[in-house]
């Protein structure tokens, strides 16, 4: 973050719209910006190495606001790099010094000798008293050997010579400090880290912010960084407005949004938005909420997919105080430092300073809060059922604009199903997480399937299993069907339930979907059939990903639309199913003459497979031809083939 007077801005749309005037590659003036932070950061480098002060590493950098577009860009790319950099007074560095040479004396190594520089350090507050005083006992020093005469005087008394007095005196101010350290980065991370801080220097005077992210995982480190700083939030459903060629500008929350990123479906077109609400008055406290919203920034950004749109105050010379919007996305934004680099603390030593300049945030990374949780993922995956397993998927809402983070969800072809695993619990615990799916259910206009796994181990009371039982069977079963119920013991969630239940998900999804016209399939079908010198040989496997449909529910529509030609008396279909391909019949026909003339079986596979025919289906496509296979042993290479007789 900047100090607001550094903070440049653009208004737009007749000013309605404000944005900060960010450092971009596409700007004309970017070489010159990334040749001044490159500039900038081997002053504070050579500087660091010389152990200068301050004020000499500041007038150095001075005359660079004339010398490039912008006073404004020069002091803020100089007030980050401060916070890179550690300013130590003259004292504290000695005091450092000597306190390293007693603890190597301690250790052993003998060395007696504190190097100070040849020089003797006394408190710059204390020179100041005794000059000030010496002055007022002789009067005003109208020359420059009355000067010396009380510098002289002063010096004696304290064991130094007038020199070192002279460099004492104002050792202690902030423009005197050395730079003792400065830890480096690269031009175009000062320049990511400059436009961050402007994001975050412009939401200073936000009164109400809007965001989304998408996963769970982001959402729960983010509304956990919204309680920390002590911000009030509220969740709300966004509808989706689907474009065929989104702008890349900025645009209301609901344009930006790419709905195929969140598994977007006919039944599902929606989007959580996050509204965290400033002051109640546009007049006050607004300063010190904007900052801690202003501070979550840097959480947001860390998501792969994030947009924010936020409501500024700001003064007008003509209204008084005027409310702006600011709207981005991470589609149009600039390179922002995903990982700011934080404040550094001077009595930090290098590795703590290191690690704090450093949050990761590895939004890739699948993290569990259990034991449990990670050893029934790992079962789940290796059970191989076609549903993806999302670990803590996008927030359900609660009725208070509140979020539940379910632990799993199960998602195929649009249908989803979560799945909350409650270890340690006592019967509060178990109440208050059963009220809050309850809410959840019943607030949903959209059907939520929920499974909830409870560990009867784990049951925190001395009343026994039966109240146990009271609790996980009576309280669940009144709004969760006993099929969506899992008691468990040992840490480990039963899976046989749960794919259970999946498989009848599955089924009612195949019916479903094969019961309805899908006259775009059978339309495409029989486009590329047609055309089957091209294309002979189609899987129906990448029809039913194209569609977004079971493979079983798009082999009953093709297999469907077959039956009706033959009750049409239509016998001429123009393809045969064969395992989980369609092969043309002018490719069938072609194949049988070539199978004819081979006996060997192994053979027959390598002509197929020259043809195209995955070897899936060559034993399926042998018998279709009209062919038997005569196996004399084990060995295939043995095996032969011969017409089948009518």
């Amino acid at each position: 973050m900047l100090p607001l007077q550094l903070l440049r801005v653009k208004i737009t749309k007749k000013g309605k719209n404000i944005a900060p005037v960010f450092c971009t590659s596409v700007d004309e003036k970017f070489a010159e910006q990334l040749q001044l932070a490159s500039k900038m950061i081997e002053e504070f480098e050579e500087s660091s190495k010389k152990k200068e002060r301050k004020g000499l590493l500041t007038e150095k950098i001075l005359p660079m606001e004339s010398r490039y577009d912008g006073y404004k860009l020069v002091r803020g790319f100089y007030t980050l790099l401060e916070r890179r950099s550690v300013f130590r007074s003259k004292r504290s560095i000695i005091a450092t010094r000597i306190n390293n040479i007693g603890n190597n004396i301690n250790n052993g190594a003998g060395n007696n000798n504190i190097a100070t520089d040849n020089t003797t350090y006394i408190d710059p507050f204390t020179i100041r008293k005794d000059l000030f005083e010496e002055s007022s006992k002789r009067g005003f020093a109208l020359t420059n050997y009355e000067r010396a005469e009380i510098m002289n005087t002063v010096a004696s008394r304290v064991g130094a010579s007038a020199d070192n007095i002279t460099d004492e005196m104002w050792s202690d101010l902030e423009e005197n400090t050395i730079l003792e350290q400065f830890y480096k980065l690269s031009p175009e991370q000062l320049i990511a880290w400059y436009n961050l801080s402007l994001m975050q220097t412009l939401l200073f005077n936000c009164t109400k912010l809007e965001f989304y992210v998408h996963g769970g995982l982001n959402w729960k480190r983010i509304l956990r960084d919204v309680k920390r700083l002590g911000l009030m939030y509220n969740l709300q459903l966004q509808t989706l407005q689907h474009k065929k060629e989104p702008k890349q500008t900025h645009q209301q929350i609901d344009e930006t949004i790419d709905a195929k990123a969140y598994g977007d479906t006919e039944e599902n077109n929606t989007v959580i938005v996050c509204s965290i609400d400033g002051p109640l008055s546009i007049f006050k406290l607004t300063d010190r909420y904007g900052t801690s919203i202003a501070k979550l920034l840097p959480s947001i950004i860390s998501a792969e997919t994030w947009s924010i749109k936020a409501w500024i105050v700001r003064k007008t010379m003509s209204s008084g105080k005027k409310i702006y919007e600011f709207e981005i996305s991470n589609v149009e934004s600039p390179t922002l430092l995903k990982e700011p680099y934080r404040d550094i603390e001077n009595n930090d030593n290098k590795d703590n300073r290191e690690k704090k300049q450093f949050p990761t945030y590895d939004a890739t990374a699948i993290y569990f809060d259990s034991n449990i949780e990670e050893k029934f993922a790992s079962r789940f995956e290796q059970s191989a059922n076609g549903w993806k397993l999302v670990r803590e998927p996008d927030p359900l809402i609660v009725s208070n604009g509140k979020a539940l983070i379910p632990d799993f969800m199960f998602e195929k072809h649009g249908r989803r199903i979560y799945l909350e695993i409650v270890g340690f619990w006592t019967k509060e615990y178990l109440e208050r997480k059963i009220q809050k799916i309850t809410d959840v259910i019943t607030a949903s206009y959209n059907k939520i399937d929920f499974l909830i796994a409870v560990n009867n181990d784990y049951y925190a009371t001395s009343n026994g299993y039966n109240d146990k039982e009271k609790i996980t069977g009576s309280k669940l079963s009144g709004f969760i069907d006993k099929n969506h119920l899992i008691l468990y013991r040992k840490d480990n969630v039963p899976l046989k339930p749960i794919l259970n239940y999946l498989k009848s998900i599955d089924h009612e999804m195949i019916e479903k979907f094969a019961s309805n016209n899908y006259m775009d399939l059978l339309r495409d079908l029989e486009e590329i059939i047609v055309d089957s010198s091209n294309n002979s040989i189609v899987s129906i496997n990448e029809i039913a990903k194209k569609y977004n449909i079971p493979v079983e529910s798009a082999l009953r529509i093709i297999r469907s639309e077959q039956d009706s030609q033959k009750n049409k008396n239509d016998n001429d279909s123009k393809y045969l199913i064969v395992d989980r391909y369609l092969i043309s019949k002018f490719k069938v026909k072609e194949l049988e003459l070539l199978v004819g003339n081979v006996v060997k079986f192994s053979d027959v596979q390598l002509l197929l497979t020259k043809n195209g025919i995955p070897e899936s289906c060559h034993t399926a496509l042998i018998s279709k031809l009209g062919f038997d296979i005569i196996w004399k042993d084990i060995d295939c290479s043995n095996a032969t083939i011969e017409r089948r007789k009518t």
